[in-house]
């Protein structure tokens, strides 16, 4: 069985969903609100979650390079919503894995004996201008405050032969690799004397930036190494795996893309914040919650109502929050809970 998961060949995905839930025996959901880059609590919840749901947790490699996999997207799952999947679909084995952030992939100055040359994004240390190295040493310096810390959780089921995959990874993570990768652009170019390193023509740089901007898989993706996946497949290198001077195009045109989503998102919120009451009208014409009689639910299709609104730009919490808390909201949902207490009672036997 498969409910609402993505049927396509072993991706990697990394939603940064904030919530966990836990289905209850009662068959009640409770949803333990975390902060996403706090992903010890969801790990160290792990345990107790599989348990409440007669799962078996094991821990292993999650993951594999051939086969079926069904992505269950964050926008539509939490990990307890994945728990119930599994149970509901009859798995008895709940895999999961943890990712722990290296920082010592981000030395971009060499330690004795490297060189850097089988990197495309080398960490050759001579010849950097004071800037670049200032830039290198920053960027260290913060991605050591992360060294060793969870960088990502991924739980798993298995059913009909398939692979059902969940995963939320931390935001700063995302940030950090993104600043690596414009930062190897950078360096690479410094670079004298290499003419395999020709910098991409700018223009091209920001024809492929535009398109990528306007791309609902771009948009949609959950972070940068979603992106970068989405740009890859959009735009492959005409020179294959080797093709370097297309890789950071692609880098250079992702990074200008990404800013501009952000920017193109905070714009959309913007807008909708300041007009709460006709995005309330609108979130109730098209009865988005007509059918829905529980908090969690509410949340989730309020969200997926505000994502397709702002062609792909998912909200943060606050705005569903302030969204739902509209009067006309509270109205529609007072009564809603008092039609639903006056339903039609069963008829008592004579």
């Amino acid at each position: 069985m498969l409910f609402g998961g993505v049927l396509e060949s072993w991706p990697t995905v990394a939603p940064t969903r904030a919530t966990v839930g836990a289905i209850c025996d009662a068959g009640t959901l409770e949803v333990v609100f975390v902060v996403a880059s706090d992903l010890r609590k969801v790990a160290d919840a792990l345990p107790a979650l599989a348990s409440r749901h007669g799962l078996q947790l094991i821990s292993a490699s999650v993951g594999g390079d051939a086969g079926l996999r069904a992505v269950l997207g964050q926008d539509r799952y939490d990990a307890g919503g994945v728990a119930q999947l599994a149970t509901a679909c009859g798995a008895r084995i709940l895999y999961w894995d943890l990712d722990h952030f290296d920082a010592d992939n981000f030395a971009f100055l060499p330690t004795d004996g490297e060189d850097g040359e089988d990197d495309p994004a080398p960490a050759a240390g001579n010849g950097l201008s004071p800037a670049l190295r200032q830039r290198a040493d920053t960027l260290l310096a913060a991605a050591q405050r992360h060294d060793g810390e969870v960088e990502a959780v991924r739980i798993a089921f298995v059913v009909e032969g398939v692979v059902h995959e969940w995963e939320m990874s931390a935001p700063w993570a995302g940030d950090l690799h993104a600043r690596w990768e414009v930062l190897g652009d950078d360096i690479d170019q410094a670079q004298p004397a290499r003419p395999e390193l020709d910098a991409p023509d700018p223009a091209e740089v920001e024809r492929i930036a535009a398109l990528l901007q306007k791309m609902p898989a771009i948009i949609a993706a959950g972070s940068y190494g979603q992106r970068r996946e989405a740009a890859d497949e959009a735009f492959p290198a005409p020179g294959g795996e080797d093709d370097w001077l297309h890789h950071r195009l692609l880098r250079q045109a992702l990074s200008l893309a990404q800013q501009a989503i952000q920017q193109d998102g905070a714009d959309a919120y913007r807008t909708i914040e300041n007009t709460l009451d006709e995005t309330a009208a609108r979130l109730l014409e098209q009865g988005v919650l007509d059918d829905v009689h529980d908090a969690p639910a509410r949340r989730i299709v309020t969200t997926d109502f505000l994502t397709a609104l702002t062609g792909g730009h998912r909200p943060k919490p606050r705005t569903v929050t302030l969204l739902l808390g509209r009067p006309a909201v509270k109205d529609f949902l007072t009564t809603q809970k008092a039609a639903a207490k006056h339903q039609v009672q069963p008829v008592l036997p004579l």
